[in-house]
C-alpha cells in the first residue's frame, strides 16, 4: 500500500509540475521538467543525489532563471495534519533525513554554486542569479508560516505565477 500511495502521489507530483511548466512557457518562460541536477552541471557528486529540478525556467531579456520545486499537497483540516505538513518544510534534516525544503535549498545551494555551469546549460552568455522557488497548487499553511525562509526562497502558488 505504501508503495502504491508513493506511486500515486509521484504521478499526482510530475503532472503539476507539467502544468507549472506549461503555465510558466504562456507566460514567456524558457522551462525543462523533471531536469536532474548532473544533467544541468554536466557534473557527478558521488555519493550525494541532488535530485532533479521540478521546473528550471528562464528568461533571458529578463536575466531571471528559476529552480522551482512543485508541490501538489492535499488540503489538511486537523491542526495535527497542519502540523505535519509544516514540519515537512522545515528547511532541516532529522536522523539523516533531509525533509522537503531542505532537499529542495541544498540542490539550488548546488546550483548556485555552479552558476557558470548553469549558465552554460541553458545557453546565457553571462552567469545570472539562480532563484529558489516553491510552487504549491493550493493555499497550504506554509504560506502563512514563511517568515523565516523569505530570504532563502520564494513561495508562491500555481494561480499565481503570472506574478513571479
Amino acid at each position: 500500500m505504501q508503495r502504491w500511495c508513493g506511486r500515486a502521489a509521484g504521478r499526482r507530483g510530475k503532472a503539476f509540475s507539467r502544468d507549472v511548466a506549461a503555465r510558466l512557457e504562456k507566460l514567456g518562460w524558457c522551462v525543462e521538467s523533471e531536469v536532474p541536477v548532473t544533467k544541468i552541471l554536466r557534473k557527478g557528486f558521488g555519493k550525494i543525489n541532488y535530485g532533479d529540478v521540478d521546473v528550471l525556467a528562464w528568461n533571458k531579456k529578463a536575466g531571471r532563471v528559476l529552480a522551482i520545486e512543485c508541490k501538489d499537497l492535499h488540503f489538511h483540516k486537523t491542526p495535527g495534519e497542519v502540523a505535519e505538513q509544516l514540519s515537512d518544510f522545515r528547511g532541516t534534516s532529522h536522523d539523516g533525513k533531509r525533509d522537503f525544503l531542505k532537499k529542495h535549498l541544498d540542490r539550488c545551494e548546488v546550483l548556485g554554486s555552479h552558476c557558470d555551469r548553469v549558465a552554460a546549460y541553458i545557453k546565457f552568455d553571462y552567469t545570472p542569479t539562480i532563484e529558489t522557488w516553491i510552487v504549491f497548487r493550493n493555499p497550504v499553511p506554509m504560506l502563512f508560516a514563511w517568515e523565516r525562509f523569505k530570504d532563502r526562497v520564494h513561495i508562491t502558488t500555481f494561480g499565481k505565477l503570472a506574478e513571479v
